[in-house]
């Protein structure tokens, strides 16, 4: 039907309420939906994978030095590891958008079976390769189904041993030659049986472009160095924190955009509110745009911004933010709750300078009645501090240009909430510590 002299109607667009429901219930590791920022960091990763290809190219073994990305819980780790993935895979054509291999635990590494295994059935999904068996038939097969034995079963008299060898004699055979990118998360979680894995990944010596990834808790570089990693290289050591302020609010547009939020006529700038109360920590900035997408889902409210309730919004975000403060607190922290309060406390009250956070753990335990766990040592238990997310280490920059190790609560809010949980005023001033440095 036409109108005669009038304009046609604006056809109105609708926010998607379906999508914003199951959005809503999303955890904060499908945070990739919306990533923004960690630029430096992927641009390492892009320079790795170019001179792999320029090392594949000039004939020569690639050896890789291990990439490792370090944080907190909820710093968003594991979503850069997938927001990896899924730029490697819209990048399938360039000849440096590699192969992604995701381990599904790190006790994997204890196995070179079990890591070949991995990379060979990645490579299949990825290509076919013509290849020569160790008996005299020569067949077309996957890598993964020679390496396993299974192809046309009967034929292969001699299957060839899952070994990188193995792997990498096919895999230099064949046309298509791409990096590889070992992704490996909860690396802290390492046992001793990989000692021989990680170093043979660190220095290359495979015959594979092999790019290792790992991403752990803030004291996993202590961990692979106790592995017997050695010569860590600075720039490929990336500590993951809160991000830019523009970053966080992008997230949030993005948001809007995906799920066609009406955004005119409200009353709050949304993008700022939930960045700053975020602190714009990834986690805590999800579960701001899960609160908001579930009150945007509301039939009453259909996707208009200006009909959300701001006190809703924050209530719904308080009562997520406190699940995941609760999952940090284990029965040990629980239980001693006092200590750890008196030990943030000082940390805050510390800040910018270094605080010697196992001095003050031991000068509590011997002059206060806040004393350590029964068989816990000082250092074991500021190792669960950093395991469980209240500490971590940060490389920051001194007058001079220079780098000082500096430990912290990595989110502000988590700090006030340990400190309000053991009963502190947090304008009191912290106890004295008496007990030398250990």
């Amino acid at each position: 039907m036409k109108f005669k002299g009038l304009k046609p109607p604006k056809v109105m667009i609708m926010a998607d309420l379906q999508k914003l429901e199951r959005f809503s219930r999303l955890k904060e590791r499908d945070i990739t939906l919306f990533f923004q920022g960690r630029d430096d960091l992927l641009k390492d990763i892009d320079y790795a994978c170019r001179e792999a290809v320029e090392n594949i190219k000039a004939g020569e073994k690639t050896t890789s030095e291990t990439r490792l990305f370090y944080g907190a819980p909820g710093a968003g780790k594991t979503s850069l590891l997938r927001e990896i993935e899924k730029r490697c895979q819209q990048n399938v054509g360039r000849t440096s958008a590699p192969i992604v291999v995701n381990l599904p635990s790190c006790q994997s590494l204890n196995k070179e079976e079990e890591v070949v295994l991995y990379i060979a059935q990645a490579i299949e999904k990825d290509t076919m390769f013509r290849t020569t068996t160790h008996s005299d038939t020569e067949m077309s097969a996957s890598v993964f189904a020679l390496l396993k034995g299974i192809a046309r079963r009967g034929q292969v008299r001699n299957p060839p041993d899952a070994t990188f060898f193995n792997l990498g004699a096919m895999y230099n055979d064949s046309a298509l030659q791409r990096p590889i990118i070992l992704c490996v998360d909860e690396i802290q979680g390492i046992g001793p049986d990989a000692k021989a894995m990680l170093s043979l990944l660190h220095q290359g010596n495979h015959g594979l472009p092999i790019i290792p990834i790992y991403a752990g808790l803030g004291h996993s570089l202590q961990v692979l160095m106790e592995h017997e990693i050695s010569r860590p290289v600075s720039g490929y050591i990336h500590s993951v924190g809160a991000l830019a302020k523009e970053e966080a609010c992008a997230a949030v547009k993005a948001m809007f955009t995906a799920f066609q939020v009406e955004c005119s006529g409200a009353p709050y700038d949304w993008p700022t509110i939930l960045a700053e109360r975020a602190d714009c920590w990834p986690q805590h900035l999800h579960n701001g745009m899960r609160a908001l997408a579930r009150e945007l889902a509301r039939p009453e409210v259909n996707g208009v911004l200006r009909n959300v309730s701001i006190e809703t919004i924050f209530t719904t975000e308080q009562a997520f933010r406190d699940e995941a403060y609760g999952w940090r607190i284990s029965d040990t922290l629980s239980d001693h709750r006092a200590l750890v309060a008196h030990v943030m406390h000082h940390i805050v009250h510390s800040n910018p300078t270094r605080p010697d956070v196992k001095r003050i753990i031991r000068s509590l335990h011997e002059n206060t009645p806040h004393i350590l766990p029964t068989d816990t040592t000082v250092d074991k238990f500021f190792n669960h501090l950093i395991h469980r997310g209240l500490l971590q280490e940060f490389n920051r920059k001194d007058a001079d240009g220079g780098l000082n190790k500096i430990i912290q609560c990595p989110i502000p809010s988590l700090a006030a909430y340990i400190i309000k949980l053991g009963g502190i005023d947090p304008t009191s001033k912290p106890l004295p510590i008496t007990s030398e440095t250990p």
